[in-house]
């Protein structure tokens, strides 16, 4: 037989036994006291911080045996221990996940008219609520509002914004909230004494983090390590079995940054990566730290900051040291690593790179300045891009091996037109005194010098884009960048409407956004007819619109062009699939205004 794990052996059978969410526990006992309570709830919040575990008590409650209602439930009686073991016939739980159709809750509505057979109330705890289908959460409507007296309905989710609001408003919500790191501790800490597991100083505070405010995840990992160590569980248990990095490491690589010490803070990426220590574990602790420190320098409260006395001075000390501006570039550069790290196959690069752009100082700022005679040949195809909203020159326009940066200032540049070089006055050549002298004629203007071949070259060359086009195109682009992001959320968003349409969206990708347009590329001629039949199409457009928040119409197009792209929407569109040039375009809050062609030497 299975061992029972510990999350389901130590699930809390009382309120008082619950960690946490106190400002649920205590409104929940009023109402159970005041006979109060409410037909339906809505529990909503992160995975593992009670919700399900709040659904069973609060069915307990309301059809426990004990005598004073302000000690229900208590736990012990008959209608308490069924519901505990699961064997209680008027408590139904139901995975919304696996019953998402509209016939599961037709058949909720029928049953829920049937009186309990032993317990004073029929009580419904669907999880996963969001799953539901949008014909479920109808048909679930009346019921809802009106529901018997002797039943009662508990709804929980993590993804609220997926509940309709019909539903919403006849629900009371409570909000769960994640567990703090000392409250884990200290219950991990009993959990541990009660199980005859040893844990070291530090160990359970180093859980408590790992598990992100989740006491599932963190009695998952105790679990796992008390399977994993023979003997007390230390601080370097936890971190070998979850690959973390000490805080040593961390610190060394803050202290190097606040010190612009670069050499330092890669010798700290090359430790971390020498130990063998998940990369991605090391970027999150280090996004933590960061914002800590962001917020102690920000508010200088350090009830914001669930960290022990000794962790509080040293942020506080680097916090003094650090400019706000710093924090938070760091903080948005480092929180952007995990998806990198992940895909990469260049190991620690990713982050090597990201330190190596924090400690980057900014260029000054300075006047704009004419664009020079004859100017460097620009680099092949090359996106121009201009900063948002106030361009800035700089004096010495820098040139990266891949791009180049002009502001809005410079798309129109004026011809700078070669002057005349000043003649050397001519000396008068003395003449005899006899002989008069004739005034001299002018002498014929020389014909000025050749253009520069820079400007020789500029009379022949295109003129710029438009920068209204460019910025639509822009603008188009990030939303089809935003949709190639959420591609998968958006297909499982479809499933409950026809997972036909589903299947056949497997076959395809965004390709294109043209105005309110969104074009999809699929494989084959029978994927395009099917999913540009009126009845598919308009379950894509309302699901577009329910995501975007705005109606796009959709079409199909078959093969992508093989061609290189002639027109600036095309091109802008190839540029931006570049990783540094869409690096460049959020780190310098640009948009690319033209695409510069190669030069002939």
């Amino acid at each position: 037989m299975a061992v029972q794990s510990l999350y389901r052996k130590w699930r809390s059978q009382t309120f008082a036994e619950l960690v946490g969410q106190e400002h649920v526990v205590q409104t929940l006992r009023n109402a159970i006291a005041e006979d109060r309570v409410g037909h339906a709830y809505l529990f909503t919040g992160p995975r593992g911080v009670g919700k399900t575990t709040m659904a069973r008590l609060l069915a307990k409650a309301v059809n426990c045996l004990h005598p004073d209602p302000a000690a229900r439930p208590c736990g012990v009686c008959e209608m308490c221990t069924a519901i505990a073991e699961g064997r209680a016939v008027d408590v139904i739980e139901m995975d919304a996940a696996s019953h998402t159709s509209v016939e599961d809750a037709r058949e909720i509505i029928e049953r829920v008219q049937f009186r309990p057979s032993v317990a004073r109330m029929k009580v419904y705890i669907i999880d996963e609520t969001h799953m539901l289908s949008t014909a479920a959460f109808n048909a679930l409507l009346k019921t809802l509002e009106e529901p018997p007296d002797h039943a009662l309905f508990i709804l929980a989710t993590t993804e609220v914004h997926k509940v309709p609001a019909t539903i919403l408003s006849r629900c009371q919500r409570f909000t769960f909230v994640r567990h703090s790191v000392t409250s884990m501790a200290a219950h991990l800490r009993r959990i541990a004494a009660a199980e005859g597991i040893a844990l070291a100083d530090g160990a359970p505070e180093a859980i408590a983090r790992a598990a992100t405010g989740s006491m599932r995840d963190a009695l998952g990992i105790l679990e796992q390590l008390a399977s994993f160590v023979e003997g007390p569980i230390t601080l370097h248990h936890v971190q070998s079995l979850l690959g973390m990095t000490a805080a040593a490491e961390v610190d060394a690589l803050i202290a190097a940054l606040l010190a612009a010490d670069l050499t330092a803070a890669l010798r700290a990426v090359n430790a971390v990566a020498n130990q063998g220590a998940d990369l991605r574990q090391f970027a999150r602790d280090l996004v933590e730290r960061l914002r800590a420190v962001m917020l102690l320098k920000a508010t200088g409260d350090r009830a914001l900051l669930d960290l022990g006395d000794d962790e509080v001075a040293q942020l506080a000390q680097w916090a003094q040291q650090a400019e706000m501006a710093a924090l938070v570039q760091w903080v948005k550069l480092f929180s952007n690593l995990d998806y990198q790290l992940r895909t990469t196959p260049y190991g620690h690069l990713p982050l090597e790179v990201a330190v190596v752009e924090a400690l980057l100082a900014p260029a000054p700022a300075t006047q704009p300045v004419a664009p020079r005679p004859q100017p460097a040949r620009p680099l092949p195809s090359a996106p121009v891009m201009a900063p948002r909203p106030q361009p800035v020159v700089p004096a010495e326009p820098a040139r990266s091996i891949y791009m180049s940066f002009v502001t809005a200032g410079m798309l129109h540049p004026q011809p700078v037109v070669p002057t005349e070089p000043a003649r050397p006055p001519v000396a008068e050549q003395p003449t005899p005194a006899a002989e008069p002298v004739e005034p001299a004629a002018p002498a014929p203007a020389d014909p000025p010098p050749p253009p520069p071949a820079a400007w020789a070259a500029a009379q022949h060359a295109r003129p710029p884009a438009d920068p209204a086009a460019a910025r639509a195109a822009a603008a188009d682009l990030s939303l089809l960048e935003q949709l190639e992001a959420t591609w998968e959320d958006f297909k499982r968003d479809v499933r409950p409407r026809s997972p036909t349409v589903q299947a056949l969206l497997n076959s395809a990708r965004p390709y294109d956004v043209e105005g309110n347009t969104i074009v999809l590329l699929v494989s084959s001629a029978f994927h395009k007819e099917r999913l540009e039949e009126p009845k598919n199409r308009a379950i894509i457009e309302e699901v577009l619109r329910r995501r975007l928040g705005k109606a796009y119409a959709v079409r199909c197009t078959i093969e992508e062009k093989s061609v290189e792209p002639t027109d600036l929407r095309g091109k802008i569109r190839e540029a931006r699939k570049d990783e540094l040039v869409r690096a460049a375009l959020n780190i310098f809050d640009a948009h690319i205004v033209d695409i510069e062609p190669l030069e002939p030497e």
